[in-house]
């Protein structure tokens, strides 16, 4: 049997990237209209744990089967297709389970996904390895806010590891991919807008921090009224980007309160600026995942000496009273290099404090992790895993035909 990793961060652990160089697109119009269909905005709800004050995901409802049967999943740019529990299911916790039996559109597919892998969880607290799911591809007729994509594709899984079945209200995944189609089974916008029901195959994320419902998904454009200004656009690495498919985008360099940041060479005295790297964009990861423990290390080092790892998966933190002070703005700059259009995204201090650290009293955890094997591209960039923490700053608009992504200010009312 093979083993089919279809989300983003599970590959990381898995597989190195494999493409060499990047060519880069070029769009400068907002977007264009191919065919007549609908923009429709579906509300989100935030995932959040200490009680509210710390925001994880934001998930949705979608409708499946006929007759239909509801589900909230995960909205997830670090994955690529719908994924569900499986009626027959016994380690899916208080998952609500899909009764296949029941659905008169039902159909079995014989591909089985043996080990379908997941290298971040819903939490703040990194995973010890790969996350586990088995599961088998189906398909079924899938319904979002009123639009219907039938015999569509996706994973139905009988089994999976506690860190996929105990995340509070979430029953399932609902990826959103840049291509068309892939071995997981079509994102569920790009199925839509094939069927004619969307007016492009364009998304919109608006997920104000610390608001437990407010949030929109929009699927077939963007919502104007949820941004400030104009949306400035940035073309991801391309050729990376389609090979896996999935949101990457180059960072240049970081800063640390607008100082840029600037790391030993070679264990010397002597420090040069932070070097390229690359970025996973994943509103499915509740923190921001550093590519080695020497990174993570350095940029902690800028904020407080207090803050070390304190747990071995690569969580980082330090005293509550001490995370709670911290005023520290992290800034990462996203574009190739030479690139028309490169963005500054800031992680605003306030937001670096995750909260109280599970099994440790007094000790909260940092927004930054690392990854404890070390992601490197093979010509040595390191590869990061940037979530929800930085992600929901901005409105965002994800255009996976011509490989870009938008940002601007959001408007909270």
């Amino acid at each position: 049997m093979r083993i089919k990793m279809f989300l983003t961060t599970a590959f990381l652990l898995v597989a190195p990237f494999l493409a060499k160089g990047a060519a880069r697109p070029s769009s400068n119009q907002l977007f264009r209209k191919d065919h007549e269909g609908s923009v429709i905005s579906v509300p989100l709800t935030d995932h959040t744990k200490n009680n509210g004050k710390t925001d994880l995901q934001w998930y949705a409802k979608v409708s499946v089967g006929t007759p239909p049967q509801e589900f909230n999943v995960l909205i997830d740019t670090g994955s690529s297709g719908l994924l569900l529990p499986s009626g027959n299911c016994t380690t899916c916790g208080q998952q609500t389970l899909f009764d296949f039996s029941q659905s008169s559109t039902f159909s079995w597919s014989q591909e089985l996904f043996e080990q379908v892998g997941f290298g971040t969880s819903g939490d703040t607290i990194p995973v010890s390895g790969p996350v586990r799911a088995r599961c088998v591809n189906v398909s079924d007729s899938v319904s979002i806010q009123g639009l219907t994509a039938d015999e569509y594709r996706f994973i139905l899984c009988d089994e999976q590891d506690s860190s996929l079945s105990d995340q509070g209200e979430i029953d399932g995944i609902l990826g959103l991919p840049i291509e068309a189609d892939n071995e997981a089974g079509p994102g569920l916008e790009w199925a839509l807008y094939d069927a004619g029901l969307l007016a492009d195959p364009i998304f919109g994320i608006y997920t104000p921090p610390g608001q437990i419902t407010g949030g929109q998904l929009t699927l077939g454009g963007v919502d104007k009224t949820k941004y400030k200004g104009d949306l400035i656009f940035v073309d991801l690495n391309k050729e990376l980007a389609v090979e896996r498919p999935t949101w990457i985008l180059d960072i240049q360099t970081m800063f640390v309160d607008g100082e840029q940041l600037r790391l030993p060479v070679d264990n010397s005295t002597a420090k040069a600026p932070y070097p390229q790297a690359l970025s996973i964009l994943d509103t499915g990861t509740a923190h921001i995942q550093a590519p080695t423990y020497q990174v993570a290390r350095d940029i902690y080092a800028k904020i407080s000496p207090e803050i070390y790892q304190i747990d071995p998966v690569g969580t980082w933190g330090a005293p509550c009273a001490v995370m709670e002070t911290i005023a520290s703005d992290i800034t990462f700059l996203f574009g190739y290099d030479g690139a028309a259009t490169q963005v500054k995204l800031t992680l605003p201090g306030k937001s670096v404090n995750l909260g109280p650290y599970p099994g440790k009293e007094g000790i909260c955890q940092g927004v930054i992790t690392n990854s404890r094997r070390g992601q490197l591209h093979e010509d040595g960039r390191g590869v990061w895993v940037i979530g929800s923490p930085l992600l929901k700053q901005y409105y965002t608009a994800w255009d996976g035909r011509d490989l870009r992504v938008g940002f601007a200010p959001l408007k909270v009312s």
